[in-house]
């Protein structure tokens, strides 16, 4: 979203990342092994989505909704349909163990987070992210390669993706065909948040990690009082419209 497009896929994407390094696993693989090979099955397909936007000029909406659609089936013969789980205990620690106290999971979170925000911030990919979001034919036009900078955006959040799903397989103990994919919206959510609450308007890394941090406690609270599952996707639909609208009247007064 920094790049100015919208990846759909990112949930399925860490689905199949997910079952396909745990059937890895179970067909006798080693556990580095497995992990590798199913981050680079997100990286695969943050590529593909990357190529569709970037030199065919296939709308990233468009794009992201097909590719979520085929890597959604994809998971699904992955999986053949069923749950997967008796992967080596080993793999497990990834997901369940602890560093200083604090849970595996978030230490990953937060690794990934400072790289990202050292790119963004520090380098000039990043800043040739803002700039193509910013606007693309200015960016074209100052020499920077705006399809290739799309290009391996959509690969980087293919990767993260699949670490993910990685990291939620390994939580849960086991997989499913559709074990991530409803983690998209929040995903989703969470940037919006973070776009309304930065004064830039922008998509950002605090302001995300923020917007995350909101919706946590939202959906732990709403699971302590008992609210419906499905209630709480409503709840989630209506922040992102709330967050949206909010983005776009701080743009109108800027």
């Amino acid at each position: 979203m920094v790049t100015g497009h919208f990846d759909l896929s990112v949930g399925t994407t860490a689905t199949l990342s997910g079952a396909s390094a745990s059937a890895f696993m179970l067909s006798g693989l080693p556990v580095p092994v497995a992990i590798i090979l199913g981050l680079l099955v997100g990286l695969g397909v943050g590529m593909i989505n990357g190529f569709l936007v970037a030199f065919l000029n296939i709308s990233a909406i468009v794009a992201t909704l097909a590719t979520l659609t085929t890597v959604g089936g994809l998971a699904f013969i992955v999986t053949d349909g069923t749950t997967l789980y008796g992967m080596p205990e080993v793999f497990y620690w990834v997901g369940q163990s602890r560093i200083a106290g604090l849970p595996m999971p978030v230490v990953i979170a937060v690794v990934v987070a400072l790289v990202i925000w050292i790119v963004l911030k520090y380098t000039t990919v990043g800043r040739r992210w803002y700039a193509v979001g910013g606007n693309a034919d200015v960016a074209r036009l100052s020499g920077v390669s705006v399809r290739g900078n799309v290009f391996w955006a959509f690969a980087l959040a293919g990767l993260v993706s699949g670490m993910g799903g990685i990291v939620l397989v390994s939580r849960l103990s086991s997989a499913s065909a559709t074990s991530a994919n409803d983690y998209m919206m929040l995903a989703v959510a969470a940037v919006f948040l973070g776009m309304t609450l930065s004064n830039s308007g922008q998509a950002n890394l605090g302001g995300t990690l923020v917007g995350v941090g909101i919706i946590g406690v939202l959906q732990n609270g709403l699971n302590i009082v008992g609210v419906n599952t499905y209630v709480q996707q409503v709840l989630t639909g209506i922040i992102i419209v709330a967050a949206v609208l909010l983005s776009s009247f701080k743009s109108r007064r800027a």
